[in-house]
C-alpha cells in the first residue's frame, strides 16, 4: 500500500446532534488524500447520518470537524464534498412520476444537456456581475465532455429529463457530481436502481477513478460484487458509533465485518418451496391489450399484451429505460396515456368514470419516488397509519383502533422500536421497511414493489424478501420490479421481461 498522503478531513473527539440525540460521540477519523474508504454497517447503523455529518448538515457540538483542503473560488469547504444517496436525487425537477407524465408544456421539461450545462451544474446566478474567463469555461466544458463519455450517457443528452427512468436519472446525478470537480466524492449505495450491465460499467469507472488523481472516494453500503478495484480502507459503523477502522484487506476478515458482508439467501432456510402456477385463474386485476406508449416520437412500450390475475405474482425486469416505470404508472393510473389505450384495472376499463383514488386505494406500493415524497415529520406509527386512510398525510391523529392496527403492522416486520421515531430521523433502509408495513397494513388487492430493497443490508434484505414471500404464499398478488434477480421472492414464478419497447411474459 502506498505511503499515506496528507489529511484532507479530520474528526477529533467529535459529536453531532441529530434532533434531540447526540450521535457519533467521541468520533476520531482521518481521511487522507489517495485513500478510498468503504463504509459498512447494518440497516439503521447511521451510515447515511455519518455522511451528512461530514458535509456539515448536522451541528458538530463537541470536538472538531476539520476540512484540510482548498474548496476553490466562491465555494465553502463543505460544498466541495459531493454526496449522492440511494434516495431519488434532489436536483430532479420532475417531482415524481405524476408530474413527469402530466407536464404537458415542453418548456417545463429541460433536456439532459440543459441539466448538465455549465450554468446548471455550477448553479451560476444569471444576474451575477463577476465575469468568467473564456479559458475557464472552455476547460470546464472539456472536463464535462470526458465525464459524459466515461459514463456512457451521450445518448441521453437530447432527452427531456422528465422522460428518464429512475436509473437513468441516477446516472445524470453522478455526472453532475463529477462535473463539480469535488475534493471528496461520497457515494451512498450508488448501484441501487441500476441494471446489471451498468453496475459493471460503474464499478469499472470507479476503479479507474481510484487509479487517477481524482477526488477522495467514500463508498457506502455497496454489496461486495459491486466493489471497485482500488478500495484501501474500511470504516465499520454500528449504533451511530465508529466501532472499527483500518486497511480493507485486514478489516474485512474481522468477525463483525465478515458477518455483514456474507451473502444471504433471498429466503431463510426451511422456507416452503415455490409453488407451481395455480391452474384455476383468479379474477382479472390488470389487463393490457396492444398498449403503446411514446414520449414525443420515441416509443417506450410497443404492442404490449399482459394480464395479471388474483393470486398471480410477477417479477418485472429489464434494463434502465426499458419502460418499467411507465408500465407501473399505467397500473397506478397516474399516466394520462392510459386513456388512449385498452387498459383494464380491477376489471374496469380506464376512463369509465373511476378516479385515480378509486384505483390506488386497492393498491399498496413501495417505490423510490413515493419514498422521496413521503412526509419526514410523521412518526413510524403515523406513517403506517396513513396507509389505512390511503393518504399522504393524517390530517388528524390516528384513532386508538388505527394506532393498534399500525403498531401490529410494525411489529410483524420487527419495527416496533421505530413507532415513535420521526420518519426523517430513521435510516434509508428503515424507511423502506416502514413503507412496506404501510403498504401491507390495509391488505391490498395488489402489492406494487418498485426496487424495494434499496438501502437494505443483507439481513434486512433477506427479511424483506421473506416477508413478501409469505404474503405471496398466502395468496397475495405482487408486482415486483428489480434489477437484482437474487432479490426476487422464491414464490414468484412469472416474469415479464421488458426491452426495446417489447414485453415478453414467461416463467422463471
Amino acid at each position: 500500500m502506498p505511503a499515506p498522503g496528507p489529511a484532507i478531513l479530520e474528526l477529533r473527539d467529535a459529536a453531532f446532534r441529530l434532533g434531540e440525540r447526540l450521535v457519533f460521540r467521541n468520533a476520531n477519523w482521518t481521511l487522507r488524500r489517495g485513500e478510498r474508504w468503504l463504509v459498512v454497517g447494518p440497516t439503521g447503523a447511521g451510515k447515511t447520518i455519518f455522511c451528512r455529518a461530514l458535509r456539515g448538515e448536522l451541528p458538530c457540538v463537541a470536538g472538531a470537524l476539520a476540512y484540510r483542503f482548498a474548496a476553490g473560488p466562491r465555494r465553502e469547504p463543505a460544498a466541495a464534498i459531493e454526496y449522492l444517496s440511494a434516495e431519488p436525487e434532489a436536483f430532479d425537477p420532475a417531482g415524481g412520476a405524476p408530474a413527469r407524465w402530466f407536464s404537458l408544456d415542453r418548456e417545463q421539461s429541460p433536456s439532459v444537456a440543459d441539466v448538465l450545462s455549465w450554468k446548471s451544474v455550477e448553479e451560476i446566478n444569471p444576474y451575477e456581475v463577476v465575469g468568467r474567463r473564456r479559458a475557464e469555461v472552455a476547460r470546464w466544458n472539456r472536463r464535462a465532455r470526458r465525464i459524459v463519455c466515461a459514463l456512457g450517457i451521450a445518448p441521453l443528452l437530447a432527452k427531456p429529463l422528465l422522460a428518464l427512468s429512475n436509473g437513468e436519472r441516477r446516472k445524470i446525478a453522478l455526472a453532475r457530481a463529477l462535473m463539480r470537480n469535488p475534493q471528496i466524492l461520497v457515494l451512498d449505495d450508488p448501484f441501487a436502481g441500476l441494471d446489471a450491465a451498468y453496475r459493471r460499467h460503474l464499478r469499472d469507472l470507479l476503479g479507474a477513478l481510484a487509479r487517477q488523481r481524482g477526488p477522495a472516494l467514500i463508498l457506502v453500503g455497496a454489496q461486495p460484487p459491486d466493489w471497485p478495484r482500488g478500495l484501501t480502507h474500511l470504516l465499520h459503523v454500528e449504533r451511530f458509533r465508529i466501532v472499527a477502522q483500518g486497511p480493507l484487506p485486514r478489516l474485512r476478515r474481522a468477525p463483525g465485518v465478515a458477518r455483514l458482508l456474507r451473502d444471504a439467501p433471498a429466503a431463510p432456510a426451511g422456507a416452503a418451496p415455490p409453488r407451481r402456477p395455480r391452474a384455476a385463474p383468479g379474477a382479472e386485476l390488470v389487463r393490457f391489450r396492444n398498449v403503446q406508449v411514446q414520449w414525443d416520437a420515441a416509443p417506450i412500450l410497443r404492442n404490449v399484451d399482459w394480464t395479471v390475475r388474483a393470486g398471480e405474482s410477477w417479477a418485472v425486469v429489464g434494463p434502465n429505460g426499458s419502460g418499467k416505470s411507465t408500465l407501473l404508472s399505467f397500473v397506478l393510473g397516474d399516466n394520462p396515456q392510459v386513456f388512449a389505450n385498452d387498459v383494464r384495472i380491477f376489471g374496469r376499463p380506464r376512463g369509465s368514470g373511476e378516479s385515480i383514488w378509486d384505483v390506488q386505494r386497492r393498491i399498496g406500493r413501495v417505490s423510490p419516488e413515493f419514498h422521496d415524497a413521503f412526509d419526514p415529520t410523521l412518526t413510524g406509527l403515523e406513517a403506517v397509519a396513513t396507509g389505512l386512510r390511503d393518504a399522504a398525510a393524517l390530517g388528524e391523529p390516528p384513532s386508538p383502533r388505527e394506532r393498534a392496527t399500525a403498531l401490529r403492522g410494525l411489529r410483524r416486520l420487527g419495527l416496533a422500536a421505530l413507532a415513535d421515531r420521526p420518519f426523517g430521523q430513521t435510516s434509508t433502509g428503515e424507511q423502506r421497511l416502514i413503507l412496506l408495513a404501510r403498504a401491507l397494513v390495509k391488505s391490498p388487492r395488489l402489492l406494487l414493489l418498485d426496487e424495494p430493497c434499496q438501502g437494505l443490508d443483507r439481513r434486512h434484505r433477506a427479511a424483506f424478501v421473506a416477508a413478501v414471500d409469505r404474503r405471496i404464499r398466502r395468496g397475495a398478488t405482487v408486482l415486483y420490479v428489480t434489477h437484482r434477480r437474487e432479490e426476487i421472492p422464491p414464490s414468484i414464478r412469472r416474469i415479464l421481461r421488458l426491452g426495446g419497447g417489447r414485453a415478453r411474459p414467461g416463467f422463471r
